[in-house]
């Protein structure tokens, strides 16, 4: 199979294989940019955050979440004058740090579907170059270009659907891993409010 896709590069369908190609490249450079961003980056220590905010220090709670997007949301609530006010502060940094968690994630959803349209594509272009001019051909000539369009049609389906389906299991990780962060910092929010409406966090 790997033979029959390089060679599907210099083939009739070769323009569908570049063109995915250059699908998988972008949902490559997403992929890897996000994956650092939500794994490595936005690394944390939950159970040290939530004890620290509950606890009401939530200097300690900011330190505690070095660089993970929560960091801004605790200090956006500390720097409030009250309960309420720190509520409406971190719903404007809320905002900020969903936009940065589910940065470029739609990309990767686009760039399965694209990539799997494009290779369909290609099976519909190799069944025009198998069929094309048959009646008019010699039985050498009809089993050569049967031939090559049938194998331009498999060959681009299935290189469609290896960068597609990839693309697709890589997008439901990213979003599931976005979801639990944004969850998180929703959690971290209401504790700091409840934090500051308490007499000894105002």
């Amino acid at each position: 199979m790997t033979n029959a896709l390089i060679e599907a590069f210099s083939g009739p369908g070769s323009g569908f294989m570049y063109a995915i190609t250059a699908v998988l490249a972008l949902a490559l450079a997403v992929a890897l940019e996000r994956l650092y961003a939500l794994w490595f980056r936005g690394r944390v220590n939950e159970d040290a955050v939530l004890v620290a905010v509950g606890s009401g220090n939530l200097e300690a709670a900011a330190t505690a979440a070095g660089d993970h997007p929560v960091a801004a949301l605790i200090r956006a609530g500390a720097s409030a004058d009250s309960g309420e006010a720190a509520w409406d502060r971190m719903a404007a940094e809320a905002a900020l740090i969903e936009r940065e968690a589910r940065n470029r994630i739609h990309w990767l959803s686009a760039a399965g579907n694209i990539s799997t349209m494009l290779g369909l594509l290609g099976t519909v272009y190799g069944l025009i170059v198998a069929f094309t001019g048959l009646g008019d051909a010699s039985a050498v000539e009809r089993a050569a270009r049967l031939s090559e369009g049938i194998a331009t049609a498999m060959s681009t389906t299935a290189y469609g659907l290896l960068v597609g389906i990839p693309a697709l299991a890589v997008h439901a990780l990213v979003e599931g891993r976005a979801n639990r962060a944004l969850a998180f910092c929703e959690a971290v929010a209401a504790r700091t409010a409840a934090a500051r409406r308490r007499p000894d966090g105002r």
